[in-house]
């Protein structure tokens, strides 16, 4: 098994084209007792390679709840010459503290290399006797202090980010801010006795519309949608996991925020079910229909005429690829409803890894692109500029 992680980081660290791979030949070890790492520094080029090494090597040390810097010393520093086509091996030594167990992490700080697991166990009394960890004699990083880590983040991405522009009527902007927030830890003490409980969501959406083509380039109207609702995206898999089920279900408020005989709000119950097939790391399809009703519409009481009971969310891509999704809404009368359609592709494979985030194209038609206009269709818009999450 040593053998086997030590063969599968060697080829992970070459494959990724690295001039430097951390590696051991036992990744398992005593908190606390004597850890040998080995450094081998690759020259791939034409020319000799020098690699400068300071010593001590300072490493940053992750374990699930902490986290502290630890020195190791090599057997050799200070100015390293590589032969083209060869390769160097230096071997560093050092200790993980003794307060640390289970899995961790060891990353080279000022070097780019992998990343080594590590599994520590807990040193027996008898063993840290024999190695003299009973004495006053200091050791390499016993005065390393693990440092409690911050609660995982609990707030994620709930719908697209975006900030695209388009020039039909005028030149006008568009924009969205979506998050969302995990109520309860999953780790904690309630939700190991409610196991559904962690999937409890508050969730905070705003879109605009912006008219830069005035003068005093006013907001033309905004959307703002919170929502508390449970969601769980994989309550079941089908067809060898390609086939996945999922559903969201909560209450909602949507509002344009203005007064007067410019005020548009209603509430909502709803439940999206979720369908996605393929390969989740791969090209997939997914249907996400938004299923609502109105709890309470008085100042547009004709809302559902133009925007009907069902939102329906269809899409296709693959992940760090091209993807398209589209949302369509069907009102009660026949001849109402809206169709918003977006391609996406990343910006780093346009700018040669350069650049972050997406190219957004997007095409809205039909009724309602605001809900100031819910019951005004106005021509149509495309769209273009740059999404930061999806």
């Amino acid at each position: 098994m040593n053998r086997l992680l030590f063969a599968l980081l060697y080829v992970c660290a070459f494959a990724a084209h690295a001039d430097i791979l951390i590696s051991t030949h036992n990744p398992r070890v005593p908190a606390g007792g004597e850890l040998e790492l080995h450094l081998t520094l690759t020259n791939e080029g034409a020319e000799p390679l020098t690699i400068t090494l300071p010593s001590p090597l300072h490493f940053r040390f992750d374990t699930g709840t902490a986290v502290t810097t630890l020195d190791f010393t090599p057997d050799r520093s200070g100015a390293i010459v590589i032969e083209p086509k060869q390769f160097a091996i230096v071997r560093l030594s050092g200790s993980p503290p003794r307060q640390a167990q289970g899995v961790a992490t060891l990353t080279a700080i000022g070097l780019q290399t992998n990343t080594l697991a590590l599994q520590l166990d807990a040193q027996p009394a008898t063993q840290a006797l024999a190695r003299g960890e009973g004495s006053s004699a200091p050791r390499a990083n016993d005065e390393a202090k693990l440092v409690d880590k911050p609660p995982p983040l609990a707030v994620s991405v709930y719908e697209p980010v975006y900030f695209i522009v388009g020039g039909d009527g005028g030149l006008n902007a568009k924009f969205q801010i979506s998050f969302r927030y995990r109520l309860f830890d999953g780790n904690g003490a309630l939700a190991s006795r409610l196991r559904w409980i962690d999937d409890l969501y508050l969730s905070f959406s705003q879109t605009s519309l912006w008219d830069l083509n005035d003068l005093s380039k006013p907001f033309k109207d905004s959307s703002y949608r919170p929502r508390v609702f449970y969601a769980n995206y994989d309550l079941g898999r089908l067809l060898d996991g390609r086939l996945r089920l999922g559903v969201e279900a909560g209450f909602g408020h949507e509002s344009n925020g203005k007064d007067g005989d410019a005020s548009r709000s209603f509430n909502m119950a709803y439940v999206r079910p979720t369908l996605t097939f393929g390969d989740p790391e791969g090209f997939n399809v997914y249907v996400a229909p938004l299923i609502h009703n109105y709890l309470s519409d008085d100042e547009n009481p004709d809302l559902k005429d133009y925007r009907g009971y069902v939102d329906w969310l269809i899409g296709a891509g693959s992940k760090g690829g091209l993807n398209f999704w589209t949302t369509l809404r069907k009102g009660e009368r026949s001849n109402f409803g809206s169709a918003e359609l977006n391609l996406s592709f990343p910006l780093s494979k346009l700018s040669g890894g350069d650049l972050t985030g997406w190219l957004l194209l997007q095409y809205f038609g039909g009724y309602g692109e605001s809900l100031l206009d819910y019951d005004k269709k106005l021509d149509s818009q495309w769209r273009l500029g740059i999404s930061v999450a999806l």
